[in-house]
């Protein structure tokens, strides 16, 4: 397994050195976006983490919110702090959350990976001001997709309540948190979440430069959510089929977000495979909220179809949400 592990290293290598001039514009226009709308978005609850999480915040959510986490969701009141970061703060300050509550808690791997994957998502703030209001010119449409989001965490954590029971080993916790400096902290996941961001924008610019444009614009969506989003923003559909595209690319979250999220639940036990098929059936939910949302009559089929010949990418984005179908037959067994 290492060995593959360093031949696609070796190959994605030399995928950066094919195309360095596309892949150091790609770098960069990824490293704008998270100045401009992901930084702002997850900084300041990075940064109020310690005390959304601490002793004090634990016994607070666990009162008002205990006896709904253990009645809807199969999980300890005790989760209530991860679950609220998760879904104001977004990826990853809320996988962070979870396995640091998840290890002071005593949850069991099962529980942290329910509650990982179901809370996984952007926050509300990047939603409305970065989407919706700097990509689609309106703040409404990005707290519909907001909405949508929170629609979609909620129905997955019903959805897995059960799942996973056989995984009853104690989560281990990263590390001690530092709460006297938790600025520090703050900054360093952040940048963390750019390098991560630059990463995928050079490979997908990259990439896009040697299979084309179309090609590369179906690869920026699948590996870094804030680019694709920008892209079909401006794809030359009508508002409600842009709306349920962006959606469901928000709903999956990209292969940027998700390897964040693994990593900050490295050594848990969480297969790469089980969080990719959920996150698909997560865009498929998120899809189809939205579309509720805009009036699903109102989708404009001949211009879609128009579209779909135009650019390729539009019927690649909505076929995407059909994988989570055949994705959860992988899953039937570990999630029964």
């Amino acid at each position: 397994m290492r060995r593959f592990r360093w031949l696609a290293a070796l190959a994605l290598a030399a995928l950066l050195l094919a195309r360095p001039k596309a892949a150091a514009l790609g770098a960069l226009a990824a490293m704008e976006r998270w100045r401009a709308t992901v930084a702002p978005a997850i900084f300041p609850f990075l940064a109020l983490m310690p005390l959304l999480t601490g002793e004090d915040a634990a016994r607070a959510y666990h009162a008002l919110l205990g006896g709904v986490m253990g009645r809807l969701f199969r999980l300890p009141g005790a989760a209530a702090p991860a679950m609220v970061v998760g879904m104001v703060a977004g990826t990853p300050a809320g996988a962070i959350a979870s396995r640091g509550v998840a290890a002071r808690a005593g949850m069991n791997r099962g529980q942290l990976h329910r509650l990982a994957i179901a809370i996984m998502g952007f926050s509300p703030g990047f939603l409305v001001g970065g989407v919706g209001e700097g990509m689609l010119g309106s703040a409404a449409l990005g707290w519909r997709l907001a909405l949508s989001q929170l629609l979609t965490q909620l129905t997955l954590a019903l959805l897995l309540r059960g799942a996973w029971r056989d995984r009853d080993a104690p989560v281990v916790d990263a590390g001690p948190v530092r709460e006297e400096a938790p600025v520090r902290g703050a900054v360093l996941a952040t940048l963390t979440v750019c390098g991560y961001m630059a990463l995928f924008g050079a490979l997908s610019c990259s990439a896009g430069a040697l299979v084309g444009p179309g090609a590369g614009g179906a690869l920026l969506c699948l590996l870094d959510a804030p680019s694709g989003a920008h892209l079909l923003a401006n794809l030359p559909l009508s508002l409600p089929a842009r709306m349920a595209l962006i959606s469901a690319l928000c709903g999956f979250g990209g292969l940027c977000a998700i390897a964040q999220c693994l990593g900050a639940l490295r050594g848990c036990g969480l297969r790469a495979s089980e969080c990719l098929a959920l996150r698909a059936l997560a865009g498929a939910l998120s899809a189809g909220f939205t579309a509720a949302q805009m009036g699903a009559g109102k989708l404009d089929l001949s211009a879609l179809a128009f579209a779909a010949r135009e650019n390729p990418l539009a019927v690649a984005g909505l076929c995407a949400s059909a994988l989570a179908v055949p994705a959860l037959v992988k899953l039937k067994k570990s999630i029964s």
